[in-house]
């Protein structure tokens, strides 16, 4: 197993070396309110912050605010306001959308909706979720996980080389649910471990 990464990694870094160009910057929109702490957590990662309006091939969209009407019209499949046509259709063409958890209404009607309304509810959360995408909390935008980004490092060289993480080499970062995993400009993901750290529930950024 290990000589055929060793192969794959030696034919990737000659199809990079032949070409290789400056890479387009990522962008990153907010539909809400902007939060300055996730601003600066993707501007220090060399994202551009857009308007999702202007752009609308935006890598990742970042739902700050999320009433109860808005997330049940979207789960349900019923989208009615521009940004809830917007979000939509990012989950419809499986492109990047992340749902800030504390902007979520549901979040503050834990306590007092009743115990059947609020399993309704959850379950439509979650099915925001089955479409592909993500719910996190301010925290993992705040505090970079010290751990795993020391992981990371033992397990990718960063240099000026391209390196390429296999499926193999990110099952031994044991990453959890709800972790971001930062990956390095010169770090290539394969599609299979991509798929396996999206099927965790990690953020890849």
């Amino acid at each position: 197993m290990d000589n055929i990464e060793v192969l794959v990694q030696k034919i990737t870094d000659i199809i990079i070396q032949r070409l290789q160009k400056e890479e387009p910057r990522k962008t990153v929109a907010f539909l809400g309110k902007e939060n300055s702490s996730i601003r600066t957590y993707y501007e220090k990662r060399g994202y551009q912050i857009v308007s999702v309006k202007d752009k609308s091939d935006t890598d990742i969209v970042i739902v700050t605010e999320l009433s109860i009407l808005n997330m049940n019209r979207i789960a349900l499949g019923l989208p009615q306001t521009e940004d809830e046509v917007i979000i939509f259709q990012r989950l419809l063409n499986k492109k990047e959308a992340i749902f800030l958890e504390e902007g979520m209404e549901l979040q503050a009607s834990r306590h007092v909706a009743p115990r059947a309304l609020l399993q309704v509810l959850e379950n439509h959360k979650n099915q925001l979720v089955r479409y592909g995408a993500s719910i996190l909390p301010l925290k993992n935008f705040e505090k970079i996980n010290e751990t795993i980004n020391k992981e990371v490092k033992d397990v990718i060289h960063k240099s000026d080389k391209k390196e390429l993480l296999t499926i193999a080499k990110v099952r031994k970062l044991n990453l959890q649910a709800g972790d971001i995993f930062e990956a390095d400009k010169n770090t290539i993901i394969t599609a299979l471990a991509r798929d396996y750290m999206r099927d965790l529930g990690v953020q890849i950024v």
